[in-house]
């Protein structure tokens, strides 16, 4: 979609895309060995941003300019990088104590499951929105957006999951 609808070539729309990943890194080293009692905080905030750059994408993915797509894919990064040693850490701590080694263990099998749904949803979603190799840019413009717009009700389930989670408890050891 970036390169058709922008313009670019394929190495800049993957260099736009290992932005998401360079800023995972970049996030997650600035907050780690934060203290367990911020664990909430940067599990909402990193999950709000994520919702942030749902909507980010489906402005800039089919309008542009090619820097503000990189913009969100930084947020989106940026936001589960912030959040996803502290989801991790606060699973494990709040399971019974019988079972954290195995929560410990489903948790990178839950995360390779979401990628797969995920994808799958949103090529079932681009497929149905008129996606093909031969669009023209106003059918692929009208695809981008869909497909972010329909993924902001399960970014939006994902945040009220994170505030639940995030006012749990801890067991007591």
């Amino acid at each position: 979609l970036v390169t058709t609808l922008h313009g670019v070539s394929p190495l800049v729309a993957g260099y736009v895309v290992a932005v998401a990943s360079i800023a995972w890194t970049v996030a997650a080293v600035l907050v780690s060995g934060a203290h367990a009692r911020h664990d909430p905080k940067f599990i909402a905030i990193g999950m709000a941003t994520v919702t942030l750059s749902v909507l980010g994408f489906a402005w800039s993915v089919p309008h542009g300019p090619v820097w503000l797509i990189a913009v969100s894919a930084a947020l989106e990064g940026g936001g589960f990088g912030m959040a996803w040693t502290f989801i991790l850490r606060r699973a494990t701590a709040l399971a019974p104590a019988s079972e954290t080694e195995r929560i410990a263990a489903a948790m990178p099998t839950v995360q390779r499951l979401g990628y797969a749904l995920g994808a799958a949803y949103a090529g079932i979603v681009a497929n149905a929105a008129g996606f093909s190799g031969t669009a023209d840019r106003e059918t692929l413009s009208h695809v981008a957006t869909t497909i972010f717009l329909a993924c902001l009700p399960l970014a939006a389930l994902g945040l009220l999951a994170a505030a639940r989670f995030v006012r749990r408890e801890y067991r007591a050891v």
